[in-house]
């Protein structure tokens, strides 16, 4: 398991690092519009638009989780729900969340872990729905999350799916920024609340995970400031040294 986070680690660094401008192809059964063409152009070229030389006080940082059926979205893993965070300067400005109805049945033991029970998810949203107000919230920041390759996964899988198109915009995992700042393995979320004594109160929800998380990401911008970590370029050449 813990050569399997290497990898993701690295592969995500890389990502991270130079993320090629993909060509818009066109929607699903026939859906186009202007506006959703606009708004495809726009997520396309993000990555493009955020000034890596600026503070990273100063860049809009959007926290993100899931919680899924599975880890496999190309095996038929659904998404259940989705939550994200705007923040400036490690304050939350804006909360998203939303549950999602999946096509399957949610397996008993996802119920068990997340407290999503088929009944909740009865009246929610279809996830091609779902995603575009997502990722609508999302738009114009720098996504972050503690093994946001999870996420990210399923985010490339069903934006391929539902709109034939591939994500563009940066990102980063907080895994290895608490690694780098610890010098020391730490492969689990909940060993990073642990070590900064962070409660998370609602643990594997994704609203309830986002908002530790927007704690902890308050607490790694004090720590990377304090090791002249001080902009986007600086914290790529910081992880890339790892």
């Amino acid at each position: 398991m813990r050569e399997r986070h290497r990898f993701w680690q690295r592969a995500l660094r890389l990502l991270s690092l130079e993320i090629p401008r993909e060509a818009l192809s066109a929607f699903l059964d026939g859906e186009h519009s202007l506006h959703q063409e606009m708004w495809l152009r726009s997520l396309r070229k993000e990555k493009q638009q955020i000034d890596i030389t600026i503070p990273l006080a100063e860049v809009p940082f959007v926290i993100i989780d899931m919680e899924t059926t599975g880890f496999s979205p190309q095996q038929g893993d659904e998404i259940l729900a989705m939550a994200a965070a705007k923040t400036l300067n490690g304050i939350v400005k804006e909360r998203y969340f939303t549950l999602v109805c999946p096509e399957k049945a949610i397996p008993p033991h996802i119920s068990a872990l997340t407290g999503i029970q088929a009944k909740d998810v009865l009246h929610a949203p279809r996830l091609r729905e779902a995603l575009r107000s997502f990722l609508s919230f999302i738009h114009g920041g720098v996504m972050i999350g503690y093994h946001i390759g999870h996420d990210l996964s399923f985010l490339r899988h069903f934006l391929w799916k539902y709109y034939r198109t591939k994500w563009a915009a940066r990102f980063f995992d907080m895994q290895p920024m608490v690694e780098m700042i610890l010098r020391c393995s730490c492969p689990t979320f909940d060993e990073a609340l642990q070590y900064y004594e962070i409660l998370c109160q609602k643990r594997h929800t994704a609203d309830g995970d986002v908002e530790a998380m927007a704690k902890l990401w308050k607490v790694l911008l004090e720590e990377l400031k304090q090791r002249n970590i001080e902009t986007l370029r600086d914290l790529y050449a910081a992880l890339s040294m790892r």
